[in-house]
């Protein structure tokens, strides 16, 4: 019984230096990484009443930080190397650069008076905002600036764009016409919906749109080539999200029914119904085709669907009202940031009254701001690997080093602790 209690207080004094390991880790202010986390489809949850943005990891579908950005963030994308997710404040009229390597906004910058979406075309080197007041699509560069602008007729609520981003589509507020946008500067023909649109995905051919039509219940299904609905498919309640799986499913959030639509793209008919939570509006799905995310709005949380089972599998708490929802891509460049503070790009500037990291708080947007009449959603950029897209393991080494240092004095007390407990022999 000795040998037993000897090997009780050897597992005691190695659950110590774990613990303190960790222990070290959330004393730094850093996130503690689960074990297995290995970066695959990192996913982000912009929270419109707390100004912030979840991050979830995709193993084991846990919050890892939650950062602060401007208020009321209305939609997010994530840059095609996964360095940077993009996120439009439409309380305060800027687009916040979340730093993947710090998990910290690096850089804010205005682009406007309230942006309602953002999408990073695949193949690209910059990313397009919704700028709804103004009514233009603008161009931002890899770091957030400024590039370029064009207008568009009325007030722009969603926006997809193909893998180049030399096509865009845009649905406006109250409009029944979506319009494409052509280099970021030119806009096309109008293609009429019938009525108006509040969220749209683009197959990765750019053959094929798909958008909701709210007041039909439905989704419509436009070739681009002709310009023409070839089909429309009854789906739930005021549906206002919707995202294309891996396999080329098609998934509809449904606002008001609480529930996802799963529309087969060969048939083009409805195949399932997956229950989720309260008023859900965005919508992404992992890049593996594993799990399914979907921002619950009035209960705030996020609904994982297991897309094998096509059943809702974990809830998770994430901030005030989410709205949109974005995963990273997994072929992603190693982090090569040196040490200290993430840089700014230039003519940019941190959210008023805060450093480099967040704003100084969440100011939900009031009445009296703009915004759609319905909720629309930055759609998503998806890809393919299994890389690590969280920051540089690197970054945590001084860290773990001092929060190992301490685990072993720790263990050192505990194991002096440990030899004056009696055991039986």
């Amino acid at each position: 019984m000795a040998r037993n209690g000897r090997f009780v207080r050897a597992q005691i004094t190695r659950a110590g230096m774990v613990l303190a390991a960790v222990a070290g880790l959330a004393a730094a202010g850093l996130p503690v990484l689960p074990a297995g986390a290995n970066g695959v489809g990192t996913v982000y949850v912009a929270n419109e009443g707390s100004g912030s943005v979840s991050v979830i990891e995709h193993v084991g579908n846990t919050v890892l930080v939650t950062v602060p950005v401007g208020p009321a963030p209305r939609g997010v994308a994530v840059t095609p190397d996964g360095r940077i997710a993009f996120v439009a404040n439409s309380g305060n009229g800027t687009v916040s650069a979340i730093d993947r390597d710090y998990y910290q906004v690096s850089n804010t910058t205005r682009v406007g008076k309230a942006p309602e979406a953002v999408v990073a075309p695949a193949d690209a080197t910059f990313s397009m905002v919704a700028e709804g007041p103004g009514s233009e699509i603008v161009t931002i560069d890899a770091v957030g600036a400024r590039v370029k602008a064009v207008q568009v007729p009325g007030k722009p609520i969603a926006l997809v764009a193909n893998r180049s981003g030399s096509r865009a589509y845009v649905a406006l507020e109250g409009n029944s016409n979506v319009y494409p946008v052509d280099d970021g500067d030119r806009v096309g023909a109008p293609i009429p919906m019938g009525n108006p649109v509040v969220a749209m995905a683009l197959t990765s051919d750019g053959g094929t749109l798909y958008a909701i039509v709210p007041e039909t219940n439905s989704l419509a299904i436009v070739e681009t080539g002709s310009g023409k609905i070839s089909a429309s498919v009854p789906v739930g309640l005021t549906p206002l999200g919707l995202t294309i799986a891996p396999d080329g499913r098609i998934f509809v959030s449904n606002s008001i029914s609480n529930d996802v639509t799963v529309v087969d793209p060969a048939s083009r008919k409805a195949v399932a119904t997956i229950a989720v939570g309260k008023r859900p509006v965005g919508i992404a799905i992992g890049p593996d085709g594993a799990f399914g995310y979907v921002a619950n709005n009035q209960d705030n949380t996020v609904s994982v669907i297991d897309m094998a089972r096509l059943e809702q599998s974990k809830i998770v708490n994430v901030g005030s009202r989410p709205i949109a929802i974005a995963v990273a891509p997994v072929q992603m460049v190693p982090a090569t940031r040196p040490a200290g503070p993430a840089p700014q790009a230039q003519g940019s500037k941190p959210p008023s009254g805060a450093v480099v990291g967040g704003a100084s708080e969440a100011v939900s947007r009031g009445t009296g701001a703009s915004g759609p009449s319905v909720l629309p959603k930055g759609m998503p950029n998806t890809g393919d690997g299994s890389v690590w897209s969280g920051p540089d393991p690197l970054t945590y080494l001084p860290y773990a080093g001092a929060g190992i240092g301490f685990g072993l004095v720790l263990a050192l007390v505990r194991r002096r602790v440990a030899r004056t407990i009696p055991t039986r022999d």
